[in-house]
């Protein structure tokens, strides 16, 4: 009971009135994006590279730098939960350099709305569903890079031979 009352109590308004916690959010949203726009690998998975699975993040930076490029199949393809993650972000930067009590009154209304639509736990049930999902290869996974792992089915969902000089995987 006490895991479900964790699961629905409001995230998002009470990280609207931590100002050092918006700001400190906002500079790493800035690099990261910075990042992204350069190409840079500033964050790889430590979960991808240890077990060649994509975790339930895996794909949210590219999503993101995707989705403001203007990428929008790219994004979703990427990580379909990046939309949500840029509004999070446009908030924790009002709360970063909006006049207190404007960022209160927001703080008021956004508390309000995820106690009403229990939007933390719903975000979290989908995310992890999302990953689960993602993990058993039930969605598409584009090419990631070397830093990330491979992103390779589990082998219950994988036709291989082995590789040697004469054998080609099965298609």
């Amino acid at each position: 009971m006490r895991f479900i009352q964790l699961l629905l109590k409001p995230w998002l308004a009470p990280l609207l009135r931590q100002r050092a916690m918006c700001r400190g959010l906002t500079v790493a949203f800035m690099v990261l994006g910075f990042g992204a726009w350069m190409n840079w690998k500033l964050w790889p998975c430590t979960f991808a590279e240890v077990t060649g699975l994509p975790c339930p993040g895996c794909g949210l930076t590219r999503a993101t730098s995707a989705l403001l490029r203007g990428e929008w199949r790219a994004s979703f393809l990427f990580h379909p939960f990046a939309g949500f993650f840029v509004l999070v972000g446009m908030g924790v930067m009002v709360g970063a350099v909006m006049p207190r009590s404007w960022v209160e009154s927001l703080a008021v209304k956004v508390e309000f709305f995820e106690r009403r639509t229990k939007l933390p736990a719903i975000f979290l049930g989908g995310l992890v569903c999302f990953g689960l999902l993602r993990m058993l290869g039930f969605w598409c996974q584009l090419s990631v890079g070397d830093y990330s792992g491979r992103f390779l089915r589990w082998p219950a969902f994988r036709k291989t031979v082995p590789n040697n000089h004469n054998t080609q995987p099965d298609r």
